[in-house]
């Protein structure tokens, strides 16, 4: 078994002497046997293709395993008193790797391992990072993609689908394929830890609501899904935390998510121009922006109220709702019936705090769109810069406090 990887060698033995630790360099770890000897891991270099080796058996003291999925671990041994720090190690892999490494001894002694052979050069070479596909006949069909890659762009190629191969590039930061006529956007998406994610140009007509809870949410900070066919974005949209930059112009969004303005901790560039928005959620207010263009969007004008009915004695359904909203208790599918969890996340918060659903008041208020953004393009072309938000209102009180 073989593992491509950046290595550094902690001498423990040489700590007080101050030149404790190699210089980090790629390399290949290969485990096998040497005829039919015990199990060796042996450490190859392009500056030491035959390497140093290392006996397996009752030699591993211990293996520092807590950062594995991010392809780093140290393997520690007895004799000599080495420490191999890994780093950019294909996880998947490395976990096979490690499986072996963990074998007792009598184990050791009867899985079966290829002998050891002197590397390829080719296997010691700097790993792919980046990849730039510019035609059709470039795609890699059987090559497959390089699991070290990093940035892959793959632009106006005619793809109308996503490769599922790419959901298992683990190193992944940026990927662009923008310009083709992809239709759906995979929920495996969210696996994939992409800092910035180009999609503009395509066919799309939603995004999965299950994005917003994988680990693309957590460090995704670029997203382009401009000129798609978007009617809508999920609820869930508000938990890419790390979102610094969004473009969303030339879809067909009538509304945003009710806690869009949730992203006000990361979110600085945001442009939605020509779509189909009449109004803005109330937390759009709380967004601090270097940069806002709305232009191109249908807004209507604002100051109407739309009073439901059940304002004044509000249903027992919607007073339990209220109390496990204000009390926030947990809840999910296997404690409540779906058709429950559906209205508790139906829920509307006044600005006093208090959760509403179906008794409320429906205002239409206006937003100076230079409070949210120092730099911005007004919304039509008579330079207009205030735009209609939605406000629900749990009773007529809270509508005479913000009137």
């Amino acid at each position: 078994m073989k593992l491509s990887c950046d290595l550094e060698v902690l001498y423990r033995l040489a700590r007080s002497v101050g030149d404790s630790k190699s210089k980090k360099a790629r390399c290949l770890l290969s485990i096998g046997r040497k005829g039919k000897d015990e199990l060796h891991l042996i450490v190859s270099t392009v500056k030491n293709v035959t390497g140093s080796t290392y006996k397996l058996k009752k030699n591993v003291i211990q293996i520092f395993d807590k950062f594995t999925k991010d392809g780093k671990t140290t393997i520690r041994f007895s004799d000599p008193a080495h420490d191999l720090c890994i780093s950019k190690a294909d996880p998947v892999k490395l976990k096979e790797f490690l499986l072996l490494l963990r074998l007792s001894p009598k184990e050791q002694g009867t899985v079966s391992v290829a002998p050891l052979l002197p590397p390829k050069m080719r296997d010691l070479d700097k790993p792919v990072t980046r990849l730039s596909i510019k035609s059709r006949g470039e795609y890699p069909i059987e090559a497959g993609f390089p699991s070290s890659l990093e940035r892959l762009v793959a632009p106006n190629i005619v793809l109308t689908r996503f490769d599922r191969r790419i959901f298992n590039l683990s190193s992944l930061q940026h990927l662009d394929l923008s310009g083709n006529v992809i239709k759906v956007i995979p929920e495996e998406l969210k696996d994939l830890s992409l800092s910035e994610l180009i999609l503009s140009g395509n066919q799309i007509k939603e995004l999965p609501a299950a994005v917003g809870y994988g680990a693309i949410a957590s460090s995704l900070k670029v997203l382009d899904l401009s000129r798609n066919s978007l009617t809508y974005l999920p609820q869930s949209f508000h938990l890419f935390k790390s979102l610094v930059q969004l473009k969303l112009d030339c879809n067909e969004l009538q509304v945003l998510p009710r806690g869009f303005g949730r992203l006000q901790g990361s979110l600085r560039f945001l442009s939605i121009s020509s779509n189909k928005l009449v109004l803005l959620p109330f937390s759009f207010s709380r967004l601090r922006l270097e940069s806002l263009d709305l232009y191109g969007n249908p807004f209507k004008a604002g100051g109407l109220v739309r009073r439901c009915k059940n304002l004044n004695m509000p249903g027992l359904m919607e007073l339990s709702a209220r109390v496990i909203k204000k009390q926030k208790l947990l809840y999910n599918t296997q404690t409540i019936p779906v058709a429950l969890c559906h209205y508790l996340d139906s829920s509307k918060k006044c600005l006093c705090g208090m959760h509403c659903f179906d008794a409320y008041l429906h205002y239409i208020a206006k937003l100076d769109l230079s409070k949210v953004s120092s730099s911005l393009t007004s919304v039509d072309q008579s330079g207009t810069t205030c735009v209609p938000i939605e406000l629900f209102l749990c009773s007529a009180k809270c509508l005479k406090l913000w009137k």
